[in-house]
């Protein structure tokens, strides 16, 4: 996994919100740092919700984590892609 401090470049998403896949609520505690950059985002126009999953997903594709399925459903982390059975 990559070193979480340093700062990856990716593309922020388009600043107005399109009707995509569903989604659900999600809920944590960040950082006071944290959350003034994602004011100073949304202050420029970029839609939070979107932001933040795009982020989420950056670090996970960073970090080698599977994406599910179309139906939502992650692959059996016993069957690698590359390994037989």
């Amino acid at each position: 996994m990559a070193d979480p401090t340093e700062s990856a470049k990716i593309a922020l998403p388009p600043r107005r919100s399109r009707r995509g896949p569903a989604k659900r609520p999600f809920s944590t505690q960040l950082q006071i740092s944290t959350l003034a950059r994602l004011d100073w985002i949304v202050r420029e126009g970029y839609v939070l919700t979107d932001t933040v999953d795009a982020a989420i997903n950056a670090y996970l594709d960073a970090a080698g984590v599977p994406t599910p399925d179309a139906e939502g459903h992650m692959p059996d982390p016993t069957h690698r892609k590359g390994e037989q059975k």
